[in-house]
Formats: C-alpha cells, sequence, structure tokens
C-alpha cells in the first residue's frame, strides 16, 4: 500500500512540474518589440550624421510605397517581399545585430515615383509605419521622397 501511495505521488509530481513553465522563460506574446531594443544598441548619430546617399547607409532602410513597404535586403541573396506596416517590426526583428550598426535607428524614405493616386495610401502608410517603430523604441530617420 505504502509503495502504491509513494509511485501515486511520484507521478502526480512529475505531471505537476512537467505542465509548469519556468518563471524565467518569457511568453511568446511578451516578446514582442522589446526584443530588438534589448538586442541593438541605441541610435548613436555619431556614426551616421555624415551619411547623405542610401547606398553608404548601412542600417535598415525602409522605402514607403502606396502598396506597403519595401525593405533594402541586406545582401543580394535575400528576397524581401514588400510587407505591410505591421509586419516591418517582426521583419526587422529577424534581422542579424551586425545588420545594426549605427544602433536602434533605421530610414524611411517615401517612394517618389508614384502614380498621382498613390500619394494618400502613401502618407497613411508612412504614418503608420513611423508610429508603429517609435512605440517599438526604434529611431526613425525620415529623408526626403527619392
Amino acid at each position: 500500500m505504502a509503495r502504491r501511495l509513494f509511485v501515486a505521488s511520484l507521478f502526480a509530481s512529475v505531471a505537476l512540474f512537467s505542465c509548469s513553465r519556468p518563471k524565467d522563460v518569457q511568453r511568446v506574446g511578451d516578446s514582442g518589440s522589446s526584443s530588438l531594443k534589448n538586442r541593438i544598441a541605441p541610435a548613436d548619430p555619431n556614426k551616421y550624421r555624415s551619411v547623405v546617399d542610401a547606398r553608404d547607409w548601412l542600417n535598415p532602410y525602409l522605402l514607403v510605397q502606396g502598396k506597403g513597404i519595401d525593405a533594402r535586403p541586406i545582401n543580394a541573396t535575400t528576397d524581401v517581399p514588400t510587407m505591410s506596416p505591421a509586419d516591418v517590426l517582426s521583419y526587422l526583428e529577424k534581422l542579424p545585430s551586425i545588420a545594426w550598426p549605427y544602433g536602434l535607428v533605421v530610414v524611411v524614405q517615401e517612394n517618389g515615383v508614384r502614380a498621382p493616386d498613390d500619394d494618400a495610401s502613401i502618407k497613411k502608410n508612412r504614418e503608420e509605419l513611423v508610429r508603429l517603430l517609435e512605440e517599438a523604441g526604434v529611431k526613425v530617420e525620415l529623408w526626403p521622397p527619392a
């Protein structure tokens, strides 16, 4: 009888502890935008102040279009589809640390080549993108349309 009680207690303990989550494990829903701030150094304007051409910009570069946001790939073999403003943070979080030599800062630039009826959607996409980035703690450098 004592052996059965011991075995039952052992199984109950194992079941209880295997179903509990360790306190130091972060929930997926909590990872959000803070992962960038925890992983990437703050923006350092001294490192990028002199950059005036997109070809020389080394951090993520986001081009706002009427249909969404295009990100300049970090290398020629990377294929980056056009994203919604809401998908950009997820894209940025997947970039390696070496993609952020200036710290946590991105360039946002509107596409200057556009149809007249694209103005409203480009403005909406830019405003939403900038809001989301700033809420996530990402510094935004707004460049004039290209």
